[in-house]
């Protein structure tokens, strides 16, 4: 990506631009990594651009006034019907309109924040009117969920295949952003005291859990449709899944690491799955009275090759539960005790928090101090935030 770069948010008024989106770009602002750039928000509401700003400047911690105010200078608001194609040309003299008084000549990255019922008419659009020719490269970014099923997947992937190169396309989970999922790969396959113990021989479980303590803020529509297996489980948490279960890729990049967690997948079954549904659910706006969609996933994973063969992988997700932890627990097996007495009742755990209070720590046993054979649990924590 070039420091010159043009935005363009479909899907503007939604929780993603709000939450991430916006911050992110200005934490790139923030970071020198942009140095001129302008942001064209799309969607089909008449709104103020400001009350999308404003919704966002709130989730960014210690903000910078001064940078967000060249935030807030250079976003735009085109209010725009995904349906309608004539507004397209429209949306291209408009883009090209805001680059020229900003004097932007660089990329245009297009952020697909939609459902996927509207990837292919955008796509269409795009590709049609070439908004996607500029002085730089352009790169279209599609958010999950990416389809409803393998065979909308399937179809989606055909089709933008054929409006696009595959060196332009990004199919993108934003959750694999956050630092401490980034870690993962990282803290296994650079550190010798890990990885020889990171199979069966020594791994006893592993829970992945994504708790959160609010509901669905707004988005009953979209959340009555898809539920929390497509929202979460089926690919916040397989990525997770498959970032901590893959074999050693040939080096620690995108595309090695991206066959890997492929390979992984492939072998992994969910075994036993509960569902459940958060009380009110049916009485949030734009959510069917009559309901079944599951806000609460909990289920054991098994993934059938030498590494990992009888290691449960537990996941735990839902909405409105009493506390929000999304982290993984690593629990090591227990080691043959040489002790007359007081065995230690537990073994060595590898939690990696990935919020609240990012970080990682590692629990051991050790001699409890003043005491001949009693043994106690240490931990040693690292703090991120």
């Amino acid at each position: 990506m070039k420091k010159d770069v043009t935005f363009v948010l479909f899907g503007a008024t939604g929780d993603l631009t709000e939450k991430k989106l916006l911050p992110a770009i200005y934490n790139l602002y923030r970071r020198n990594k942009i140095t001129n750039f302008t942001i064209i928000g799309c969607a089909r509401r008449e709104i103020d651009k400001n009350i999308i700003l404003d919704s966002a400047k709130k989730k960014i911690n210690n903000i910078d006034e001064n940078i967000w105010k060249k935030v807030i200078e250079r976003f735009y608001y085109f209010r725009l019907d995904f349906d309608k194609s004539e507004q397209y040309k429209d949306m291209k003299n408009f883009i090209e309109k805001t680059e020229k008084e900003n004097n932007v000549k660089g990329d245009r990255i297009f952020y697909l924040a939609t459902l996927p019922s509207h990837f292919h008419t955008i796509t269409e659009n795009i590709a049609k009117n070439k908004i996607d020719s500029c002085f730089g490269e352009s790169m279209v970014m599609y958010e999950k969920p990416f389809g409803e099923d393998l065979k909308s997947a399937k179809k989606i992937n055909k089709f933008i295949n054929e409006a696009f190169d595959e060196k332009q396309i990004y199919r993108v989970d934003h959750y694999l952003g956050k630092e401490l999922i980034g870690n993962i790969v990282l803290l296994r396959f650079t550190n010798r005291i890990l990885e020889p113990l990171w199979s069966n021989e020594h791994i006893e479980s592993i829970q992945i859990i994504f708790d959160e303590n609010f509901g669905i803020e707004g988005r009953g529509s979209y959340y009555d449709k898809y539920g929390a297996i497509k929202d979460v489980l089926q690919n916040h948490a397989l990525q997770v899944l498959a970032l901590i279960a893959m074999e050693s890729p040939k080096m620690l990049s995108g595309e090695y690491i991206r066959e890997k967690k492929a390979e992984v997948l492939k072998k992994t079954k969910i075994k036993d799955i509960m569902l459940g549904q958060f009380d009110g659910f049916k009485n949030e706006e734009g959510v069917k009275k009559d309901s079944e969609t599951e806000t609460f996933v909990a289920a054991r994973a098994e993934i059938n090759n030498k590494r990992w063969k009888g290691v449960p992988f537990f996941i735990r997700l839902g909405k409105n539960l009493s506390k929000k932890e999304s982290a993984i627990h690593i629990k090591f097996k227990k080691v043959e005790c040489l002790l007359a007495n007081n065995c230690p009742t537990d073994t060595n755990y590898l939690t990696i928090r990935i919020e609240p209070n990012s970080g990682f720590n590692f629990e051991i046993n050790s001699k409890s101090i003043g005491e001949t054979f009693n043994v106690q649990n240490v931990n040693m924590e690292y703090c991120h935030t």
